[in-house]
């Protein structure tokens, strides 16, 4: 049973008198240097066109940072061989230092189906990398400040065969019995071997856990687990120390295999959403049907209004919510169903959704996977059930312009058209405990995920999440268990900073690839699909005070834009951003654009 925790935001981390971004043009010192060969790009086949390949292989970034080594990134050439950039103490580029030869290039470049080559590093030691023709490297790099030549410490096709998967995240730990131990996360694409699933697949993370063993101390498998689901992730990271997976999807991913120990799903099938402090047999919703429609009812929070409310159907999926708030259940539904024909009423605390079915038959269920609800046939059970729910939606939070102001956080119909939330976008992010196999803790999101970033090499990647107009950083921590193996109510994702307005810049640009920001939290760059970067320096002090005409106030810092013009105006195939340069990676050369602090 899943702790049910909330992201708040602190306070003290927000700016809400923050006015602008000022335009600056002043020049930022921009140094390149051209690679030998081009960066290896593999594009999708036409096998490899869903939802699930496109969102996690068509657009990898193709520049690598190392976390534990300032200025320095990694990227690979069309012949396999990977190549290190770093910055030289005069500012310039070096020309590169070649540190590691994929084996076997030539014959596995040849593999159908095969996705790019992704790098990870899981400490100041080591580093997986995947071909993306189905093979994994552990692999030993020294002391990578001296750019020494790395070493296979491992070499195996850990998936099935001819399977193509990328890794995506990667760390190393001593675990209780003083044994090294790297665990990093694959990510590949499967279709269900059910004929009635054919065409439905299914996005895998196998977590797979080495360590070393025998006399001679190599390296093996110790451990793979495998976790499933009907979506692509929108952010998945492991909790240093082995203990979990933090996953945030649009749909829950649910672990079924362990190669260590038995694992046992919940009832009802994929994912246990049942919240703590939910009395037991007490529905989340009720829903009725005949062979020719269904209706659904849910409790609302008081000082709900309809404006408050969103209701999407798809012809076989659900999404029903509160705007900027929370999902109440989304999902895909038994059946098909003529979405001309759906209409939905607020009614005190209750919402009301009608549909008729596309065929005339019974449903055995009304959203797949989902067993929170409770299908009834009795008018006078329905409002009972809802009655005695009011005591669990008592939430204090209005976002209805008409109505009271005070506990509003702003006026929803101020919004202009790049603001508009995409309810397709509603998050769960959840932490898969790895020893129980269950959720252990889990926060709906309805805010839109900007990007992820490593803020601390020691820590899992942080997501960059949209709270009204600005991007706040979560950090994932690791928690723990109380006795008896129950979990926690800590929260395990803490706000530990904010980007000013970022949330609508972004939106903004539609012609981004990339965006992230600096591990300072200093500056925050968006990359377009070719030429431009755009640069939002948070703010800084300025040598000359000014005074703002508007309200006569003396300013002291400033926060500024500035705009990055690649000459010539390639395709960008890479951003990273240390806390003093951004560096861009294009076909065949790398960029580090030098921002000192007091520009």
């Amino acid at each position: 049973m899943a702790v049910r925790v909330d992201l708040k935001p602190r306070k003290e981390l927000l700016n809400p008198k923050f006015e602008s971004y000022k335009l600056s043009l002043d020049p930022l010192p921009s140094y390149h240097q051209d690679l030998e060969k081009a960066v290896d790009v593999c594009t999708l086949k036409d096998d490899q066109v869903t939802l699930h390949h496109t969102k996690l292989f068509a657009a990898p970034n193709h520049l690598t940072p190392d976390p534990w080594i300032d200025n320095s990134v990694y990227v690979i050439d069309s012949l396999w061989a990977v190549w290190n950039i770093f910055v030289l103490e005069n500012d310039k580029v070096n020309p590169g230092s070649r540190v590691f030869d994929i084996p076997e290039a030539a014959e596995f470049q040849k593999t159908p189906g095969r996705v790019n080559v992704s790098l990870r590093f899981a400490d100041q030691q080591h580093a997986l990398l995947a071909d993306g023709a189905g093979r994994i490297f552990l692999l030993a790099t020294g002391d990578r400040k001296q750019k020494v030549q790395w070493k296979v410490l491992f070499k195996e096709q850990v998936l099935k065969e001819n399977t193509a998967f990328a890794v995506v995240d990667a760390a190393s730990y001593i675990n209780s019995n003083k044994q090294e131990m790297v665990d990093c996360l694959l990510v590949s694409v499967e279709e269900p071997k059910e004929e009635s699933q054919k065409g439905k697949h299914l996005t895998i993370i196998t977590w797979i856990t080495f360590s070393k063993a025998g006399a001679d101390e190599k390296w093996s498998v110790n451990r793979t687990r495998r976790l499933e689901g009907p979506r692509p992730y929108n952010h998945v990271s492991l909790e240093r120390g082995g203990g979990a997976v933090t996953v945030a999807s649009n749909c829950p991913f649910t672990m079924t295999a362990d190669s260590v120990k038995e694992v046992t799903l919940p009832a009802g099938g994929s994912g246990d959403w049942e919240m703590v402090g939910r009395e037991p047999q007490q529905p989340l919703y009720t829903w009725s049907q005949t062979t020719e429609d269904i209706s659904i009812q849910l409790t609302l929070p008081v000082d709900t209004f309809k404006p408050d409310v969103y209701v999407t159907l798809g012809t076989d999926e659900v999404d029903i919510g509160i705007k900027n708030s929370v999902t109440l259940l989304q999902g895909p539904l038994h059946d098909r169903i003529d979405v001309s024909t759906g209409t939905w009423k607020v009614t005190e605390q209750k919402l009301e959704i009608s549909f008729m079915k596309e065929q005339e038959e019974m449903w055995e269920t009304l959203v797949v996977g989902d067993t929170r609800g409770e299908m009834t046939m009795d008018e006078a059970t329905i409002t009972a059930i809802h009655d005695r729910l009011k005591h669990l939606t008592s939430e204090k939070w209005n976002p209805d312009p008409e109505c009271d102001q005070t506990n509003k956080p702003y006026n929803t119909q101020q919004l202009e058209a790049c603001d508009a939330f995409d309810d397709e976008e509603c998050i769960y992010l959840t932490r898969v405990d790895g020893e129980t196999h269950q959720i252990s803790h889990q926060a709906n999101i309805s805010y839109n995920l900007l990007f992820n970033v490593s803020l601390d090499p020691n820590k899992p990647a942080a997501l960059c999440l949209r709270h009204d107009v600005d991007g706040l950083l979560w950090q994932p921590e690791a928690v723990a268990n109380l006795k008896g193996g129950a979990p926690s109510s800590e929260c395990p994702w803490r706000h530990v900073g904010t980007l000013d307005a970022f949330g609508y810049v972004q939106a903004s640009k539609t012609q981004r690839r990339f965006s992230t920001c600096a591990p300072d939290l200093s500056m925050a760059a968006i990359a377009d699909c070719s030429r431009h970067v755009y640069l939002y320096r948070q703010r800084a002090p300025i040598s000359s005070p000014l005074r703002n005409r508007r309200t006569s106030q003396d300013v002291s810092s400033v926060a500024k834009q500035h705009v990055v013009l690649l000459d010539p105006p390639d395709a960008i195939l890479g951003l990273h951003v240390s806390n003093d340069r951004v560096f861009v990676a294009t076909p065949s050369r790398v960029y580090a654009v030098k921002v000192a602090h007091d520009a």
